[in-house]
């Protein structure tokens, strides 16, 4: 299978594991060779999955990198093993060991905290090649007991793993294994004893975007698998130079197995160029752990440095992309000059921002959201005459020197040899020997579960409609709303002992209380009659399901906003008169849990209609939640009310309409307008792209760069300024394309001369706002 057809099928496996996530419970276990784009699916999956979502990865630099946070911050795990058995005895005291009786007093979380992890949905780990069985053993207990569900694997939660095993293994000292190895065959993740009740759907994607060679590919399979032969070590040792001359060694990245080695090299590299060192300070701003500093907290660099970039290009102009190699060719104490050696033009590049995050629920929608805690700003390079092989993961060279003699698993070679785009740029400073590349037996025998496009096709229709059917039940399952609200009532409302107890208030709650439990028995009787339909799965009966869903909506829907609306306005109705901080927080809470059920209840009408007939769900069809303007307005008042009250202020609501009304009436000072803005407000006056460069003394490079972006924003239109056939012609090449680093560049070669740079950069940004 080739060309075209295998592209298809590569395209459709992404697309069945994207169905999997999005629409059904299993839990999936996504892999791929280097470079097969499983980062690009990630950054995808995250950008337009409706579900809670959060990221998470074993070490700091990798949570960093997907933009997520490590797992020990997230889940509070203590540092040191765990057996999954309560009953296990200590026998050796310097050995840290966990069980799930010592976890329960590591698990006094923070309310927000707990809250995430209550509304959690999906739980994606990346890096998973890197985390250990015993630690995967204490997410499942920690998720289970905060949820209070132990039936079900992680509480509930559907878990993504994300990686490549054939990379880093986990790490595990000798001494926690002599433990651990009682309980698990070996430390990687799929020995976890949750995973043996439940094991993950396996999912791999197979079309290679870094290499081209086919000779390359099958060589990297061979080491995948155990399988390399002595043709194979032929092959490399060609590769093998014994005098590597001083030109080709500074001109050439070096990947080794140890820091030592990559900071002499480059140290050594550095001190040998003549002129002056400049110093370049990292802004570190909030919280930001030092053992995950993205970049260099001190660079250090001179003229003629060989630099590689360990960002992408994020301005719109693709100048550069991670891993791509460029020497300095300008310096001052605040500006760096960069110059690829091909011929272009030298650029001066900016400071990057890296984010520290943390996840907490919105308190209104009770979604999941990210929480800037801290921010890393630094020049987005480092000295690239050598790095380690661990900190080559995801990037690409078309030539590299690879020290690999003293590499601690095949796995490690697998990453540094991977790395490039085929044999032609490899160069190794030792021959290569057999036992370099001894595999772990386990690995293979996992790998062995990867499941074929049509067992995939199949299980996924069948876990579909699993998924529809444990949806259902849990949003016609009321019980989650009757404890806030029968609290809050009998707190305030019926208890005579009360201040808030009055005849008035007491029928009201009493009415209230009333049609809650009419409701919550036909909702009862309801999914009764749903479980009946899915089970004898009569001719069209998920048809008959959307149209009984869509009349139980029409019924409890206006009930529940009625509801909504009467909590506010006797909240509004008591307040003033009693103040009391937990009237307010027990009343906002027993309305937001009741709004929430309307969100789950508007989302079931998207579910139905997009799982059932099959079409793609994404988070922007679920968008359309009740008019919350008023609601959310109101909410916001009492909570400033909370607030006000706890730092002793006297609170009221007229002082918080007040407050409002003079915030919005004082002139602000006016905010700096961004450059790219200023491009586009000139070009809606009517200034042609030559003109606003001429008028800003700037390139027609970076005014294309400024107005491009407003293409993927949806304010200009991107036929103003390519031709339709054009812009689909890109398209077609760039979704081949996927994946890889340098797009522009594997575009404008197959297109040639009938494709401009320019035409190339407003169609991918007219791509970027389909995707």
């Amino acid at each position: 299978m080739q060309g075209k057809e295998m592209e298809t099928n590569d395209n459709l496996i992404a697309e069945f594991a994207a169905h999997y996530i999005n629409q059904t419970n299993r839990l999936v276990f996504l892999t791929g060779k280097a470079g097969t784009g499983k980062t690009t699916f990630l950054r995808k999956l995250i950008a337009h999955t409706h579900k809670n979502a959060i990221i998470v990865a074993p070490t700091g630099i990798a949570a960093i990198n997907a933009g997520g946070v490590t797992i020990h911050s997230q889940f509070g795990v203590p540092f040191g093993a765990f057996v999954p058995d309560s009953s296990y005895k200590v026998e050796d005291y310097s050995v840290k060991i966990n069980t799930p009786f010592t976890m329960v007093k590591h698990m006094h979380y923070r309310e927000s905290k707990r809250k995430v992890l209550q509304e959690l949905e999906l739980l994606i780990i990346d890096e998973v090649s890197m985390l250990r069985a015993d630690l995967l053993d204490v997410i499942d207990f920690i998720l289970k007991t905060i949820r209070k569900n132990k039936q079900q694997a992680f509480g509930g939660v559907q878990v993504l793993f994300i990686g490549d095993l054939m990379q880093l293994p986990p790490v595990i000292k000798d001494d926690e294994w002599h433990v651990l190895k009682q309980y698990y065959k070996s430390p990687f993740f799929f020995e976890a004893q949750v995973l043996k009740q439940n094991p993950p759907i396996y999912i791999e994607l197979e079309k290679i975007y870094r290499q081209k060679d086919t000779r390359f590919i099958d060589l990297l399979n061979h080491i995948r698998h155990n399988q390399l032969s002595k043709e194979d070590i032929d092959v490399l040792n060609t590769y093998y130079k014994s005098n590597i001359n001083t030109d080709e060694l500074v001109k050439t990245i070096t990947l080794t197995t140890h820091n030592h080695k990559a900071d002499k090299i480059n140290s050594t590299s550095l001190q040998a160029l003549t002129g002056k060192i400049y110093r370049y300070s990292a802004t570190v701003n909030g919280e930001f752990n030092e053992s995950a500093y993205p970049a260099d907290i001190e660079l250090e660099l001179k003229v003629g440095a060989q630099i590689m970039f360990i960002r992408n290009d994020t301005s719109g102009n693709a100048l550069f992309f991670n891993g791509k190699i460029a020497y300095i060719s300008k310096l001052d104490k605040d500006e760096i000059w960069i110059d690829f050696n091909d011929g272009s033009k030298p650029f001066k590049i900016e400071r990057y921002q890296w984010r520290n995050i943390v996840y907490q629920i919105n308190e209104s929608t009770k979604e999941i959201e990210e929480k800037e805690i801290g921010e890393f700003l630094q020049y987005p390079i480092k000295l690239a005459w050598a790095i380690t092989i661990h900190k080559s993961q995801g990037l690409t060279f078309e030539k590299a020197i690879l020290d690999i003699n003293q590499a601690f698993t095949a796995g490690q070679i697998y990453v540094a040899l991977s790395r490039l785009k085929s044999l032609d740029g490899l160069i190794l400073t030792q021959p290569v020997s057999f036992n370099l590349f001894n595999q772990d037996e386990n690995l293979v025998k996992f790998s062995d579960l990867k499941l074929s496009e049509s067992q995939i096709e199949q299980g996924l229709e069948r876990d579909k409609i699993q998924f529809l059917k444990l949806k259902l039940q849990h949003v016609y399952d009321f019980s989650s709303l009757s404890y806030p609200i029968q609290n809050t009532f009998n707190t305030y409302f019926l208890n005579q002992d009360s201040n808030f107890f009055n005849k008035e208030s007491s029928i009201w709650a009493n009415d209230f209380l009333n049609e809650f439990k009419t409701i919550y028995q036909y909702a009862l009787s309801f999914s009764n009659q749903l479980n009946i339909i899915f089970d004898k799965q009569e001719t069209n009966y998920l048809e008959l399901i959307i149209q009984r869903n869509n009349s139980a909506i029409n019924y409890f829907i206006p009930i529940f906003k009625k509801l909504s609306k009467e909590i506010l306005s006797q909240l509004d109705k008591y307040y003033e008169e009693f103040q009391s901080d937990d009237f307010i927080s027990e009343m906002l809470e027993a309305e937001s849990v009741i709004f929430q059920k309307i969100i789950q209840l508007e989302k079931t009408i998207v579910l139905l209609e997009h799982i059932i007939h099959k079409k793609d769900l994404q988070e922007s069809y679920l968008k359309k939640y009740a008019n919350q303007s008023e609601r959310l307005e109101l909410i916001r008042q009492y909570q400033s009310i909370r607030f006000d009250k706890k730092k002793g202020k006297k609170a009221s609501k007229k002082k918080v309409k007040e407050e409002r009304k003079a915030d919005s009436d004082i002139t602000s000072k006016p905010e700096k307008i961004s450059s790219k803005q200023q491009s586009y407000d000139l070009y809606k006056q009517g200034l042609s792209m030559d003109e606003i460069a001429q008028q800003r003394n700037m390139t027609i490079g970076t005014i294309e760069g400024h107005l491009s972006q407003f293409i993927s924003s949806g304010e200009l239109d991107v036929y103003s300024f390519v031709k339709k056939e054009k812009i689909d012609l890109i398209k077609s090449v760039a979704l081949k394309h996927d994946g890889d680093t340098g797009l522009m560049s594997f575009i404008k070669q197959e297109l040639g001369d009938a494709i401009t740079y320019t035409e190339i950069k407003f169609a991918l940004q007219e791509l970027k706002k389909e995707l």
